[in-house]
């Protein structure tokens, strides 16, 4: 994460500064792969490569022109205070493995989303986008494991993202939690049938749930 050159394709401080950008989401990104003991050390110590990068973004290299929130009323006073604010997604709840405790760690790092998986099952429920060879369900859903991961994130303030996830995932997801939750960028399906997006019965029940869906 940089300043970054002007011509640059991804989003850059000019860019929010120019295009009246106030806050943004930098987001941990970590692609699904092994689900061994080998593969989970691999996506937590992605992760927090990422997450070091936003830190250091924000409490090194720019502190005068960004800062990261920790809460709402962080964005509320970073923004009068001048400064762009940065929030902290986690996208793929793989990098936690199977330890609950990361999730207290990456909170404490500024994480307050995460979507619970990305393109391929995990230990927390299945994808809308299973990888190649795997079944179309593996959980049937949220997992055992992923009941509690949600439990967890609720009793730290870390919002579930199910943006990814299969519709039984997101239902489950969404009757599960006790706040409400988020599709940070899914589209609807009636308007482009793609396994990505939300069927009319997801996006009511997303809507009983008092949430949000981003397109």
């Amino acid at each position: 994460f940089d300043a970054g050159p002007k011509e640059s394709t991804y989003i850059t401080l000019q860019k929010m500064e120019a295009g009246g950008l106030d806050a943004g989401f930098f987001i941990v990104y970590v692609g699904q792969g092994e689900r061994t003991a080998e593969g989970n050390i691999s996506a937590y110590n992605q992760a927090i490569k990422k997450f070091e990068a936003i830190h250091r973004m924000a409490e090194t290299r720019y502190p005068d022109r960004i800062e990261i929130a920790y809460t709402a009323d962080d964005v509320t006073r970073i923004h009068k205070s001048g400064k762009l604010v940065a929030c902290i997604g986690i996208e793929n709840g793989w990098p936690i493995g199977r330890d609950l405790g990361k999730l207290k760690e990456f909170h404490d790092r500024g994480g307050r989303y995460i979507t619970l998986s990305h393109n391929g099952h995990n230990d927390i429920c299945d994808s809308a986008n299973p990888a190649d060879g795997e079944p179309e369900a593996e959980h049937n859903g949220v997992s055992e494991f992923g009941k509690q991961v949600i439990a967890e994130m609720n009793r730290l303030g870390i919002m579930v993202d199910v943006s990814h996830i299969s519709k039984k995932s997101a239902l489950d997801a969404i009757r599960l939690s006790q706040a409400p939750v988020i599709a940070s960028h899914s589209g609807a399906a009636t308007v482009n049938k793609n396994p990505r997006n939300m069927d009319d019965e997801t996006l009511l029940a997303l809507k009983k749930n008092g949430g949000v869906v981003q397109c």
